[in-house]
């Protein structure tokens, strides 16, 4: 009985490692077909079809380092290349060392690119995305050390990294001229708008002082008319009595002056004449 139930148990443990392997299998074949189904669309450049094969790919087996890498390919070529980056930074850990160095190599490529775009956009974080770039091509020679490729983008991002240095302090010194040309241009501003205040109010003294003169002038004008107003309403001053007297005796003198000539007959009695008239000596016959 004991020995029937071994036996019975032995065969079921291998039916189900023949299932497992059979399972097992299967799956690899699926995986390799979707796999090679995305390497062809990929060759003919449907790239959007391939990276939906990878990814059906990967449900399978989410720890194939190689569709990892060719997922991360894919989307460097859909422009995704921070997505591409994410991909071929978890396939580093494939053992096979060609393959690793194809995953240093791949991965430089796309951060290279990724420091492109950056300096196209204003350069914010391309030289860390250069030098990182830098190493994995280091890294792909190390592990390929005949790589010419390799050599050739060491070469090449060393000369990009130098290049962005110099268009970093060639920014930063722009920036320094701009920040002391505005902080002139402020400063000028200040000093204009100074020498405006002080314009402005040399001007309100001036004003404040003329109206000063004005309002002093006004209160002298308005003081003159008050004291001509003042005279006018006095009345004439009396003349000394003693010239009053000198005009009488003046006019006294120039009446007996103008009747001198008469004063013999002024003196004489006069003739008895009709109707008792004066007559007068006739005036010669010039």
């Amino acid at each position: 009985m004991i020995k029937n139930n071994l036996r019975l148990l032995k065969i079921l443990l291998l039916s189900t490692l023949i299932i497992i392997i059979s399972s097992t299998a299967i799956l690899a074949d699926e995986v390799y077909s979707k796999n090679k189904q995305g390497n062809d669309l990929y060759k003919k450049g449907n790239y959007d079809e391939a990276l939906k094969k990878y990814d059906d790919a990967l449900l399978i087996a989410p720890a194939d380092t190689l569709l990892k890498m060719n997922r991360g390919s894919t989307l460097c070529r859909l422009g995704r290349v921070d997505e591409a980056d994410s991909a071929y930074a978890g396939a580093l850990s494939i053992k096979s060392k060609h393959k690793q160095a194809d995953a240093h190599y791949n991965l430089g490529n796309i951060q290279f690119k990724e420091g492109d775009l950056l300096m196209q956009s204003g350069g914010q974080g391309a030289g860390e995305k250069y030098k990182s770039a830098l190493q994995n091509y280091i890294a792909a020679l190390d592990l390929r050390p005949g790589d010419r490729d390799a050599k050739w983008n060491i070469e090449l991002t060393q000369r990009r990294i130098r290049q962005q240095e110099q268009q970093r302090k060639n920014q930063d010194k722009q920036d320094k001229n701009k920040d002391k040309q505005d902080k002139k241009q402020d400063q000028n501003k200040q000093n204009q708008n100074q020498d405006k205040q002080d314009k402005n109010k040399d001007k309100q003294d001036k004003n404040q002082d003329q109206n000063k003169k004005d309002d002093k002038k006004q209160d002298q004008q308005n003081q003159n008319s008050k004291n001509d107003k003042q005279q006018q309403q006095q009345p004439p001053k009396p003349q000394p009595q003693d010239n009053k007297d000198a005009m009488k005796k003046k006019e006294a003198e120039r009446i007996i002056a103008q009747f001198a000539d008469d004063a013999d007959t002024l003196n004489k009695p006069p003739k008895k004449q009709g109707f008792g008239l004066r007559l007068h000596k006739p005036e010669k016959d010039w």
